[in-house]
């Protein structure tokens, strides 16, 4: 089955076998649904970054085709609650479905490939503006602003984990950075309750929730990280970053054009390695090692000199 039908719902006989085809079909030509009509945009991977990623395969959909109604199911409906582009969260899958996911461009360790190209194209896209939105509430902003409370220096916010062990960068790297940055900026540590201590830095790691850690990276001038969530969610934000890829994803994946991308070319990459599938780097990710302190840091004051001019 071409999984970019996206059915859920596993119907047999006759039935089945023409809606698969027809909603194959209507997912090219979504311009004849009529207006109220329902499209179902499903989350294949189910992430948090994945979450805003499916939010703007959402969003396009919604503007190419005028009239349309979005419904969107995800595991992470909060962190998309608030969006305008979204009709229903988490309904009933609709006659006509959409998964989005880019599981061949994992499988085939495409470096070139968009996250998003697999879904586009299957509504008929081949040319979008790939960047996150997200949308918070007044009241949401104010409290991530409480929580920097007594802070007199530009905030960067870091998040020094991701789930996946290829995309860590080395902690003594992490401290030495955080070290530097504090002559000038206040460093702000966002993420869950595996992230490393990090002295001097104001820590918000495993003590928020998503939405709340968004409020506090809507505050921010610059954000430091890993290829996650958080990343999306700065985009989303309109706050820039400076983001480590390493090898295991290129920024011709999922890199945003406003950030500054450290990428290091690697024989082995890009890798796509995910432990939850049972694989592990065999060279000691050494294509993070490869990344310095000194191209960080440089990194982050680039990016200062950019907004300030």
């Amino acid at each position: 089955m071409d999984e970019l039908s996206g059915l859920l719902r596993d119907e047999g006989g006759l039935h089945g076998k023409v809606r698969w085809h027809l909603n194959r079909w209507m997912l090219r030509h979504l311009h004849l649904l009529r207006r109220g009509m329902w499209l179902t945009v499903r989350d294949g991977f189910g992430g948090a970054g994945d979450t805003l990623l499916t939010a703007i395969v959402c969003r396009h959909a919604a503007e190419r085709f005028p009239g349309i109604r979005i419904n969107c199911i995800t595991p992470n409906p909060e962190l998309v609650k608030e969006d305008p582009h979204i009709d229903k969260l988490n309904g009933a899958e609709t006659y006509f479905s959409l998964r989005h996911w880019y599981l061949q461009q994992i499988e085939q360790k495409q470096g070139e490939v968009n996250v998003l190209a697999e879904s586009m194209r299957s509504i008929g896209m081949t040319s979008y503006d790939y960047r996150a939105s997200v949308h918070l509430t007044n009241a949401e902003r104010a409290e991530g602003l409480a929580r920097l409370n007594g802070l007199s220096k530009p905030v960067v916010t870091v998040n020094t984990r991701s789930r996946e062990p290829v995309k860590n960068w080395p902690a003594e790297r992490w401290r030495a950075l955080t070290a530097l940055l504090r002559s000038r900026f206040d460093v702000v540590q966002l993420g869950d309750g595996t992230e490393l201590e990090l002295e001097g830095a104001r820590s918000f790691a495993g003590r928020l929730g998503l939405r709340e850690s968004m409020a506090v990276l809507s505050h921010a001038r610059a954000h430091i990280g890993p290829d996650s969530f958080l990343m999306h969610a700065a985009n989303g934000l309109g706050v820039p970053s400076v983001i480590l890829f390493g090898g295991s994803r290129t920024p011709a994946n999922a890199g945003y054009a406003e950030n500054i991308n450290l990428y290091v070319p690697m024989p082995c990459g890009p890798c796509y390695i995910h432990q939850s599938r049972g694989e592990v780097c065999g060279h000691g990710v050494e294509c993070m090692d490869r990344i310095t302190v000194e191209d960080v840091h440089a990194a982050v004051l680039k990016l200062m000199e950019v907004r300030c001019k």
